[in-house]
């Protein structure tokens, strides 16, 4: 008995979901959105605290600056940034002074209860996100909660602790006006370039660890010959806490780069390094997009993501620093809002339900099973039938048997 079979095959326009360029495209969106939120999210943490505690500097540390730029050119930058004639005009008056060698005393804020109490929140926070990875099967989902977690425990407990460290030491980058005031502020990155010993504490770890699986320290041990044992290998359950530690260390690192290069006594904003890391940066955004495009799984490209949007995000940072344009998520408007919270909002779902849908076969030529008799134990027999490939299709066809005539029937 001869039987034709035709394999259901789904259509090819169904399969955007899971090509190359859609995985790309949105898992790079999540992580720049992400990014850009997250300077959002300080702003409005400051301007809350602002509404909220009303701090006044008289009540702060007397503050000791440490600019990139002169004295007199951080005044000049912090008049171009506003437009508020009061503003205008205690800023002028202050840059006058320092024209004229004279000293123009600043204090930082004070650290206020409202602060210290959204310090804790956004740690708590991301402590609970990434405790809630534990209780997602999928590696991709547990990468973009991760991520999440690693975003709210950078932004308060390394940003905002050494905010209120460096207002406790009246430590001081910058200068803006609050109520009619000078006040000095982020002092936190000031702190923030000086960590640069716990981080090479941390990598040294990374790379001796035989069980990391750092692509960084993967690669080390690949060329250089420090491990006694094998690469680590197996099996990983849980991707959300080691893509909240990569996406914090991450940004700490490229923070460290930017910050020592934009510091006059040792570079500058302007140096010939800041350049070639301009430009460098560039050149590494084309291949890391090349890259992140080679992934096949969506778990995977989003963790790349990470490192390879930082990467992006790098000269976005310093043509913000040079003046090219001004940055539109440490701006506290609508459109903002509009634009980096929700557009991350949407991004996280079109991304979340994406990684959920399982891939789909491609159109192609149905195959056609020619069904045989199939071989009984001791050879072949009647009782079965065995199928074989009619199609000249190149089409892999798992093996599947049809019952044949059950005994005393035809």
């Amino acid at each position: 008995m001869d039987a034709r079979i035709g394999a259901t095959n789904t259509s090819s326009g169904s399969g955007w979901r899971h090509s190359a360029l859609l995985r790309t495209m949105l898992s790079s969106g999540f992580m720049l959105l992400m990014l850009a939120s997250a300077h959002l999210l300080m702003v409005v943490v400051n301007y809350a605290e602002h509404r909220i505690e009303r701090p006044s500097p008289a009540a702060g540390s007397p503050a000791r600056m440490f600019t990139d730029l002169t004295l007199p050119e951080e005044f000049e930058a912090a008049l171009k940034k506003t437009t508020n004639p009061d503003e205008q005009r205690v800023l002028a008056a202050a840059l006058a002074e320092a024209r004229a060698g004279r000293d123009v005393p600043m204090r930082t804020l004070p650290v206020t209860p409202f602060l210290a109490q959204a310090t804790l929140a956004l740690v708590a926070l991301g402590g609970l996100l990434m405790w809630a990875t534990s209780r997602l099967k999928s590696d991709a989902a547990q990468s973009i909660l991760g991520i999440f977690a690693g975003n709210l425990i950078w932004t308060g407990g390394i940003e905002y602790g050494l905010t209120m460290a460096a207002r406790t030491l009246g430590v001081a980058k910058s200068v803006t006006v609050m109520d009619g005031q000078l006040v000095a502020i982020y002092g936190e990155y000031v702190l923030l370039k000086y960590t640069w010993g716990a981080l090479v504490l941390v990598m040294a770890y990374l790379m001796f660890l035989e069980a990391s699986r750092c692509p960084l320290a993967l690669w080390w041990r690949r060329h250089v010959p420090t491990m006694r044992g094998a690469i680590a290998t197996g099996k990983i359950d849980n991707y959300g806490p080691r893509s909240a530690f990569q996406y914090a260390t991450t940004v700490w690192g490229f923070y460290l780069i930017l910050l020592w290069a934009y510091d006059e006594s040792f570079l500058g904003v302007h140096s010939v390094f800041t350049n070639a890391l301009l430009f460098a940066s560039l050149a590494g955004s084309l291949y890391c997009v090349w890259r992140l495009y080679q992934f096949k799984g969506w778990g995977p490209a989003i963790r790349f993501s990470v490192g390879a949007m930082i990467v992006v995000w790098t000269p976005i940072e310093i043509l913000g620093k040079w003046g090219v344009f001004r940055a539109p998520w440490i701006l506290l408007q609508s459109s903002s809002f509009l634009i980096f919270f929700g557009g991350l909002a949407v991004g996280t779902v079109w991304l979340w339900r994406a990684q959920r849908r399982k891939p789909v076969l491609e159109a192609g030529p149905t195959p056609v099973i020619a069904v045989e008799p199939m071989p009984s134990r001791g050879g072949r027999g009647r009782r079965g039938h065995r199928p074989s490939l009619g199609s000249p299709a190149p089409i892999p066809i798992t093996k599947v048997y049809a019952a044949g005539p059950r005994d005393g029937q035809g």
